[in-house]
């Protein structure tokens, strides 16, 4: 279907269009001709509105010879033709509208046909180059509308699929370091190792079930980060000590599901587990304006500490710069004997609501 056809909008403003020049051209009618007004627009309305059937083949025109795939020279050879011929079957139209008009008894003089002709001729002629100016620029309009629909449905789609391949490569590294946990339990204290494996089991069910979500509550993903340090409790005892502490209005802010576990994973492997006497990791969050901060921080052995691959940070980082792009910032104090992760994300007041019933 012809879309100013399909378009109820597009199909008002053709009407508009037709009956404003059948409107003008009653005036150089009655201005050129000397013809009462009566004649003058009985004469020109539907003459103008039979404009809008000529008119809707510029389309067409427009359809075939799109303006990135055809020379210029053809475009308007081509146009200027076509207009010359609509132009001339629009200005029969209207003559033999005359004659009919002066067939019923209306004062309209015959001797005045050849110059209507060509003034209908003109004025056809530029109307139909000017509908082929507009279907050009809607045509041009429209492709770039799907261009950029095009575009922002590829960085969506590019987001989306970096976030699951981040999430496929969290999975693996946090099972890699649970297992090597639960793995130097089997010999020494397999009752241990037992109690580890049952904890794991519950967090990962759990893991599961909030990450399939885009957003948790900051109060469920610290609440899960504690069951994973729990595991860990089993491990090492008394040498690990846990603290968290959230501030007013911070649990129900939303965040990516899983983002703080690479963080507690770290905070364990590269600290608690290079110190004798362990030590306590530290999980903090505060409400600063518009923003949330939350900081993970634990002891170290400057002496005994591991050096890792990055992969960890290298996550989140990517994770919150696909969910909140350059709003989100994290930063790494590497202190001597401390180490301390601030991870800095914005709050959109209009998810709130909705993310703290997850």
């Amino acid at each position: 279907m012809h879309p100013t056809l399909a378009s109820p909008l597009r199909l008002r403003l053709l009407l508009f269009a037709c009956v404003f020049v059948g409107g003008l051209l009653g005036v150089l009618v009655r201005a050129l001709f000397g013809v009462a007004w009566r004649e003058a627009l009985l004469f020109s309305v539907p003459t103008g509105i039979a404009a809008a059937s000529v008119s809707l083949s510029a389309w067409y025109l427009c359809r075939a010879m799109p303006l990135d795939r055809t020379s210029l020279s053809r475009v308007v050879v081509t146009a200027v033709g076509a207009a010359l011929i609509t132009a001339s079957l629009w200005a029969s139209l209207g003559r033999f509208w005359w004659q009919a008009l002066v067939s019923l008894g209306f004062s309209l003089r015959t001797d005045q046909m050849t110059a209507l002709f060509v003034l209908l001729g003109g004025v056809g002629a530029f109307s139909y180059l000017l509908a082929i100016a507009v279907h050009y620029l809607l045509q041009v309009s429209e492709a770039s509308a799907a261009a950029l629909r095009r575009a922002l449905e590829a960085q969506v789609g590019q987001r989306e699929a970096e976030v699951r391949a981040l999430r496929a490569q969290l999975n693996p590294h946090f099972l890699f370091n649970s297992l090597n946990s639960i793995a130097g339990l089997v010999t020494p204290d397999p009752e241990k190792a037992r109690r580890m494996c049952q904890l794991l089991g519950d967090f990962l069910r759990e893991s599961l079930a909030l990450g399939g979500s885009a957003r948790v509550s900051l109060g469920r993903e610290v609440a899960l980060a504690e069951q994973y340090l729990g595991i860990e409790q089993v491990r090492f005892g008394s040498r690990l000590i846990v603290r968290t502490t959230l501030g007013a209005d911070t649990a129900d802010v939303p965040v990516p599901p899983l983002i703080l576990q690479p963080l507690v994973e770290n905070a364990v492997r590269h600290g608690i587990a290079t110190r004798l006497d362990g030590g306590t990791i530290e999980i903090d969050a505060v409400r600063t304006g518009p923003r949330t901060v939350i900081v993970v921080a634990n002891p170290r052995d400057p002496d005994g500490s591991r050096r890792g691959t990055g992969l960890g940070l290298d996550i989140v980082r990517r994770r919150l710069d696909a969910a909140f792009g350059d709003a989100a910032v994290v930063a790494v104090e590497a202190g001597a004997e401390r180490y301390k992760v601030s991870v800095t994300i914005p709050v959109d007041e209009a998810d709130r609501s909705q993310e703290a019933r997850v």
